[in-house]
């Protein structure tokens, strides 16, 4: 499987020294927290309630545990929760009695709650991070776990992880030299500073929004948001600059581009005669392009409108198998097209994912490109307006030079412009398709990338599962050749090049038939 384009990143950046978050990166103890934060501040306000004749919101783990608790030290947390309710308190002594009504006092319930808790339901890992963490160190990254929890050292012991960290920083040595907490950086600098590296050799993993704010305070990097919990978009608002649901595998590689066969199109075998054949006995996840494929390529993008046919056909077949939209089209509009819940959305080439469940991530790290795409629309914008037919559309993470209606005699301008503006840019590349050139982010990252993500992320890498892609661009080939040998591509009618599918189909008709007939052969079986 080819890598995720974090590693990508860690060595464009020349990063040495990997800092990980405890709770919710490494292990799943942040669950166990949040709910003795619940039981202790609901117990307490509920109490002085009812003391006061008066009602107090109970916290709620979704708003005020994220807001004012998540990724900082303890007192800090109770403190802040409690002004949300307009109550102060003394700040008391770490030798507080647990319950005593003082900030340290309610802190030292809540961590009593969760030694309790604990205990019932011992200690869980995220496995993918720690086999990320293991492969890593052999790679010779230096590694830290960092912590506002002064229970950190008890729970690497009890999960085992103890020998996976050179440094631990936690809320005991935070305590002793006085760090400040959350967003403030001082924690990561000072894991880094144990490490002997500065903070732009260092890469930060973090689930909390004050964690992914302190990363960046600190000049890290990079700064990696790790979404556990369905909060990618206000993790990148705080400053990650990569989001993941699931830290990639490792060991994924790209596809030997000498090992990959082409053949001319149009001697592949029919897909529509092939069903049983194709699916081997096995469950299909499937995964189509948009335009060309779901609906005709017409002249302007914005009236490639999917017809209702395809929708519930689509519809249909995500009641028996996953079924996953990869289009270069932004994720949002390629999402309002369909207009259908139960898919999953790869917009952007993969660079911008979301799908059922509220989930939501931008695994590619393309965000860094977009100054570089906004001067080089304005450019192409200034120097194509007065070429007729012309198109310049801009996407969150490509810009798509369309001459499809441009006269003959004025290609060549066209292009020539494009590539011209191409050239000042490092961070950007090009993409090739149907009369169109893209400028896109200049990352190892494409289609057959995102398909790879997305069979990891939902589990479908297991013998049951067969992945099919179904597309007609050339942008589709990276998708056709990382499955060659591991699942099915199906080209739609031709393109200009030899192509990496083993099967076609003859028009956007022959999809829908084809679709039809899948979900009908996976309802008898």
């Amino acid at each position: 499987m080819p890598p995720h384009n974090l590693f990508f990143l860690l060595e464009s950046k020349q990063i040495k020294a990997l800092i990980f978050d405890l709770d919710g990166v490494i292990t799943q103890t942040a669950r166990v927290h949040a709910h003795a934060w619940k039981r202790m501040f609901d117990d307490y306000l509920r109490q002085r309630g009812q003391r006061e004749g008066k009602v107090y919101e109970p916290l709620s783990i979704a708003t005020d545990y994220r807001r004012y608790i998540d990724g900082i030290p303890r007192y800090d947390g109770v403190r802040n929760f409690l002004l949300s309710r307009s109550i102060s308190l003394p700040e008391g002594t770490p030798t507080d009695a647990p319950g005593k009504e003082t900030v340290a006092g309610l802190g030292n319930l809540k961590n009593s709650y969760f030694h309790e808790l604990l205990q019932q339901g011992g200690v869980e890992v995220y496995s993918d991070t720690v086999a990320f963490i293991k492969v890593m160190r052999q790679r010779g990254y230096r590694t830290a776990v960092i912590s506002a929890s002064k229970n950190c050292q008890a729970i690497l012991a009890a999960a085992g992880l103890e020998a996976l960290f050179e440094v631990r920083v936690d809320g005991v040595l935070a305590a002793e030299l006085r760090l400040k907490g959350k967003p403030d950086p001082a924690i990561f600098l000072e894991a880094a500073r144990r490490l002997e590296v500065e903070p732009a050799e260092a890469a930060v993993f973090e689930d909390a929004l004050a964690g992914v704010e302190a990363g960046k305070a600190g000049g890290f990097a990079l700064v990696v948001g790790v979404d556990r919990t369905g909060q990618a978009e206000e993790l990148s608002e705080h400053g990650a600059d990569v989001v993941l649901q699931t830290i990639p595998n490792p060991t994924m590689k790209n596809p030997n581009p000498n090992q990959v066969q082409k053949q001319d199109g149009k001697n592949l075998p029919s897909a529509l005669h092939n069903i049983k054949e194709l699916l081997q006995g096995k469950t299909p996840a499937v995964f189509l392009d948009y335009d060309g494929c779901l609906t005709h390529i017409v002249k302007d993008p914005d009236k490639a409108i999917l017809s209702e046919g395809m929708r519930s056909t689509l519809q249909q077949l995500a009641e028996v198998c996953p079924v996953a939209v990869v289009s270069g089209r932004d994720r949002a509009n390629v999402e309002k097209l369909v207009q259908l819940k139960n898919l999953y959305y790869a917009g952007s080439h993969g660079f911008d994912i979301s799908g059922p469940n509220n989930m939501h991530t931008e695994p590619g790290g393309a965000a860094a490109a977009i100054p570089a795409l906004d001067k080089a629309q304005a450019e192409l914008n200034e120097r194509l307006k007065e070429v007729e037919g012309a198109l310049v559309e801009r996407k969150r993470y490509a810009i798509a030079v369309h001459y499809r209606n441009v006269a003959e005699d004025q290609v060549s301008q066209v292009l020539e412009v494009a590539n011209d503006v191409l050239s000042k840019y490092k961070e950007l590349k090009p993409g090739p398709g149907k009369k169109v050139l893209e400028l896109k982010p200049n990352l190892d990252w494409h289609k057959g990338k995102a398909v790879y993500w997305l069979l990891e992320e939902l589990h479908l890498n297991k013998p049951g599962i067969i992945p099919l892609y179904i597309g007609d661009d050339l942008t589709d080939e990276d998708a056709f050749a990382a499955l060659q040998g591991q699942g099915v591509s199906i080209l739609v009618g031709e393109h200009d090049e030899q192509t990496a599918a083993g099967y076609r189909l003859e028009s956007v008709e022959e999809v829908q038939v084809f679709l039809e007939a899948l979900t009908h052969q996976l309802k008898k079986e």
